[in-house]
């Protein structure tokens, strides 16, 4: 898991470094992607693993306000995510613990 998440941090760096709309890196069965908003602006960072969204992901509104945080297993949100709105208020509907794709349990600070 370590070198999953060093690479995805390699990959977005150097993406946004180099001010690409949109950036992709294949290794290994392990695919990094990372969109930019038409401003320049980080969208998003996804990292795939055999087609699948694996591990740690993140979106952000074209503001560069963080939209929402979470973890994928199998491509499907799994684990604590955190959603917010374009004020950078956290959504608590949103917000919780999921399991399958699918919100199990609410947002717990």
């Amino acid at each position: 898991m370590k070198r999953l998440v060093l690479f995805a941090a390699l990959v977005f760096g150097a993406a946004a470094l180099a001010g690409a709309m949109h950036s992709y890196l294949s290794h290994s069965g392990t695919d990094a992607t990372v969109a930019f908003h038409s401003n320049g602006a980080r969208k998003s960072s996804i990292v795939y693993v055999e087609g699948l969204k694996q591990g740690p992901s993140s979106q952000w509104y074209a503001s560069g306000q963080l939209e929402c945080e979470g973890g994928y297993v199998d491509g499907m949100r799994s684990g604590e995510w955190r959603f917010w709105n374009e004020q950078g208020e956290l959504d608590l509907e949103r917000s919780g613990t999921y399991a399958d794709g699918r919100k199990v349990a609410p947002f717990l600070e």
